[in-house]
């Protein structure tokens, strides 16, 4: 297990510069109280040291190779390097075999910056401000990055795992790894389905919310390394509480000041439309001119591996933080299905979306049931900024987007406005992305991932668990 990282001293000047005034203009502007309080979140995010984790733990296994066998190392702290596309520096106290303990400073640099191609491919070490040499450089990504890339367990233990045959094996990984992406597109997809299973309107501000939970997420992991909290496990609660609290608010707010007021005034859906996408995007402007355009990285946590079964040389593991995430999303699976089926929340909200006029003739307050589904919504969509930032551990400030139309992707194959077709399609467009990434072309992912929304339009265009034809939605 590992401590969540080490504190770094903050923003640019530049980036300093443009949240503050930001910050100013939203609290000239705008009197709710969540709006005051984004800033100092977000400022917390920026906090965070900008590595990619992959990288950091590449330039870790780096050490042992410039020490000889049996050095006892400690990390001191981690910050940026200017060293290839995309470096990083770590200071660490070595020490070797009948030696005094010594601060020694090892720099990694690499080939791409995050989903470049050659994000991890390291094309220049140095050690105590020396560069290594091309040969001794090729060494040590050949023999000694190749051997430790396994961190598989001892073969004694190795010898006691499931065998099972090389295709079955690599099948089962590719559903370990689907498992996080589809708790996220589940959960946001819930989001959607809650609210227009309520009022028949599509918040598309939904991929938004949940990035601003992310950053939330960071920025209060930032905030507990400065105060010097290091237990995961807690920092771990903590950003969940802060990433759940600050996407149910903002829900909420937009419910309140957007979707409520355009759905009393308009029976057509494409003033709240517009209105939520324009939301979205001045989110996402907001963000941008905050945080400006780096990714912001988060200390990877519980990662590492656990063997589960073997088919030949390759062996299926899955990480703690996996089972953490499915976990959450479980539970608030579960938690937001025994609402609607047993709760007087869940009875008013479906009374409401069946007949809105009967059910306020029988004391459904349409406001406050509004209100209470937004913030559900909310909180699922904070869970899943959760889940992005605890799990992927980068953010940036226009996933919102990508993350949004996925997630309706999957309410729509599921059907619009069912909550158990919502985790439905998003577990069926998370098995899509990982099957095809798996033995396809990459590149064409996304293609096949639209064009079985087409598909379901064409043959059944209440989705999944929805209306198959010309007649009343089903919630």
């Amino acid at each position: 297990m590992r401590a969540w990282g080490t504190r770094r001293k903050g923003q640019s000047p530049r980036d300093a510069m443009d949240a503050l005034a930001y910050r100013c203009a939203m609290r000239a502007a705008c009197r709710p109280g969540l709006l005051l309080l984004l800033p100092v979140v977000l400022f917390l995010a920026g906090c965070a040291a900008p590595f990619d984790s992959e990288q950091l733990r590449l330039c870790r296994q780096v050490l042992p190779a410039l020490h000889p066998e049996g050095t006892a190392l400690r990390e001191i702290r981690v910050s940026p390097a200017a060293l290839g596309k995309a470096g990083l520096r770590i200071d660490y106290a070595a020490r070797e075999p009948g030696a005094a303990n010594r601060v020694h400073v090892a720099a990694c640099g690499f080939g791409g910056t995050t989903f470049e191609a050659d994000r991890l491919d390291l094309v220049a070490v140095e050690s105590d401000g020396v560069p290594l040499g091309a040969a001794r450089l090729l060494y040590l990504k050949r023999f000694w990055l190749a051997a430790a890339e396994a961190e598989l367990p001892p073969p004694d233990q190795l010898s006691s795992l499931p065998r099972l045959p090389t295709g079955v094996a690599y099948a089962l990984q590719q559903l370990v790894n689907a498992l996080a992406l589809a708790s996220i597109y589940a959960l946001l997809a819930t989001a959607y389905s809650l609210i227009y299973g309520l009022v028949g309107r599509l918040n598309l501000a939904f991929g938004e919310i949940t990035v601003l939970g992310a950053y939330g997420a960071i920025g209060s992991v930032a905030a507990v390394v400065a105060l010097g909290f290091t237990d995961p496990l807690g920092g771990l609660a903590v950003a969940l509480a802060v990433a759940a609290g600050l996407s149910a608010g903002w829900s909420a707010v937009v419910g309140r000041l957007v979707v409520a007021p355009l759905h009393a005034r308009h029976r057509l859906g494409q003033p709240i439309l517009i209105a939520t996408a324009a939301v979205a995007l001045t989110a996402q402007e907001f963000l941008r001119a905050a945080q400006g355009p780096r990714e912001r990285w988060m200390p990877p946590t519980f990662s590492e591996p656990i063997a589960l079964a073997r088919g030949g040389s390759f062996v299926v593991t899955v990480t703690p933080m996996q089972i953490v995430v499915v976990s959450a999303a479980l539970v608030a699976a579960f938690a937001v299905l025994w609402l609607l089926a047993r709760s007087c929340f869940g009875r008013a909200w479906r009374a409401f979306a069946d007949d809105p006029g009967t059910a306020a003739l029988f004391g459904v307050d349409p406001g406050r049931l509004m209100a209470s589904t937004f913030v559900l919504a909310g909180l699922c969509a904070g869970l899943a900024g959760w889940i992005v930032a605890v799990y992927y551990g980068n953010v940036s400030f226009s996933m919102g987007t990508m993350l949004g139309l996925k997630a309706l992707v999957a309410a729509v194959i599921g059907g619009i406005g069912s909550v158990p077709g919502a985790f439905l399609g998003g577990i069926c467009v998370a098995l899509i992305e990982a099957a095809w990434s798996a033995y396809f072309d990459i590149t064409a992912r996304d293609i096949v991932v639209y064009s079985l929304l087409i598909v379901v339009f064409v043959l059944r265009p209440g989705g999944l668990l929805g209306f198959s034809g010309p007649k009343p939605r089903d919630v």
